[in-house]
């Protein structure tokens, strides 16, 4: 996976770059103006020599091209020489417009130079051309172009060394605030959300800090709320469903020792209500395991795996009650010590979700050592909920959340009649 670049290096080399790129440019039109002068002071020189020449012939002599002062002058282009007609190919249109042609590379100066101008003087029209080769150049021109290169290089480097030393400053000076915002918010916790907010420098970075404070304060407040309300509704809900499940057992019992039975239709109210205060027992004991901040400072103790499963598969065999399901349990004798409560609530909620959301076929339940593997086959599907929810319901995000915070190993595939689940507890 690419590794991504830091805001800091981001920023420092989008500024280097980009001052990089203006000292080149510059740098660039600096050679591009030393030759533009250059090409300036030949043409003047040309136009000075023309002058001289108009001055000093007649106009007869005129009409032979020749040279005058270092300059070949001539009133038609046939009579420049052959090497200047071939390196220019034909005469130019504009007057007062020097052209030069030159064979170089980009690492190597050229070995000669072609120059020709088109000036007019008066009513007439004249070409001067020249061909200056290297050995003719005169040392001072090639000392003034070796200074003026090394000047612009000192130059370049120097405004590269000052960009790049402004560009660390500038990153130094504003990454100091955003490390220490960054530290702050790493270091945050609930008594510090209270107090002042310290100084980044910048405001920017301070209302970005007192941002995250109140989005932050407002989600431990909300946190807060819920686990209070899970701790006092799970707390307060124990009394009542107790109150209720031992009102049930009792009614059975009273009816047990005095030989009485009630009707049918009692029973089932009475059924309903046993059945509904047992699944509130169990969600109860859920909920509050989960609003506990340090599960796995729960007592511990001894208890037999093999018959704590068929204890809670005989508390759910309600649940198929009118349904066309088969149970299958294998259970192997295994002693643990762990948590019985833990373990009672995970597995009670696997089981309760396989008998609650299977409505036809049958339901395997193994159990070997510390491993349990459920196994639900559904042949009655129902169109209307999603193919993943089938077999199993909201109990599986509960199993999910405590199976990992207890770091036991848990696996739910999807199947093509139910759903395949098996589940490790830790010895």
């Amino acid at each position: 996976m690419k590794r991504p670049l830091s805001l800091k290096l981001s920023i420092a080399v989008a500024f280097l770059a980009m001052g990089l790129v203006i000292v080149l440019g510059y740098s660039m039109l600096s050679v591009q103006f030393f030759f533009r002068g250059m090409d300036s002071l030949l043409a003047s020189n040309m136009e000075t020599a023309l002058a001289s020449y108009v001055d000093t012939t007649s106009k007869q002599e005129r009409k032979q091209g020749q040279e005058f002062s270092g300059y070949f002058i001539s009133q038609d282009w046939a009579q420049q020489p052959a090497a200047i007609r071939q390196a220019f190919t034909m005469a130019p249109e504009l007057s007062a417009r020097l052209q030069k042609q030159a064979h170089k590379t980009w690492f190597t100066p050229p070995d000669l130079i072609n120059f020709l101008i088109k000036l007019n003087m008066g009513d007439e029209v004249f070409f001067i051309s020249r061909s200056i080769s290297r050995d003719q150049v005169s040392p001072l021109i090639g000392r003034n172009a070796k200074q003026s290169r090394q000047l612009v290089l000192l130059l370049s480097i120097g405004i590269s060394v000052l960009l790049a030393l402004i560009v660390w400053v500038l990153i130094r000076h504003v990454s100091q605030p955003v490390s220490r915002l960054t530290r702050w918010t790493h270091e945050l916790s609930p008594d510090q959300l209270k107090q002042d907010i310290p100084d980044f420098s910048y405001p920017e970075l301070n209302e970005m800090a007192a941002l995250i404070q109140r989005s932050l304060s407002t989600v431990h407040s909300a946190l807060e709320r819920e686990q209070q309300f899970l701790r006092f509704t799970s707390h307060e809900l124990r009394t009542p469903i107790s109150i209720i499940r031992n009102n049930v057992e009792l009614s059975h019992k009273l009816g047990q020792q005095h030989g009485q039975s009630l009707p049918d239709k009692q029973m089932q109210i009475f059924d309903r209500i046993d059945r509904a205060s047992l699944t509130m027992k169990h969600l109860t004991e859920t909920l509050l395991w989960l609003s506990r901040e340090q599960p796995q400072q729960l007592e511990q103790q001894r208890f037999s795996l093999d018959q704590l499963i068929s204890q809670i598969v005989d508390e759910m065999r309600y649940l198929l009650r009118d349904k066309p399901v088969k149970i299958e349990l294998h259970t192997s004798p295994s002693e643990l010590t762990q948590s019985p409560a833990a373990v009672r609530i995970i597995i009670g909620n696997l089981i309760r979700n396989a008998f609650q959301h299977t409505w036809e076929g049958h339901i395997t339940i193994q159990q070997k050592n510390n491993q349990v593997v459920i196994d639900n086959h559904c042949q009655l599907f129902n169109n209307d909920v999603k193919s993943q929810d089938q077999g199993f319901g909201l109990g599986l995000q509960l199993t999910e959340k405590l199976c990992k915070r207890l770091g036991w190993q848990y696996e739910n595939q999807l199947q093509a009649d139910g759903h395949h689940v098996r589940l490790l507890v830790s010895a």
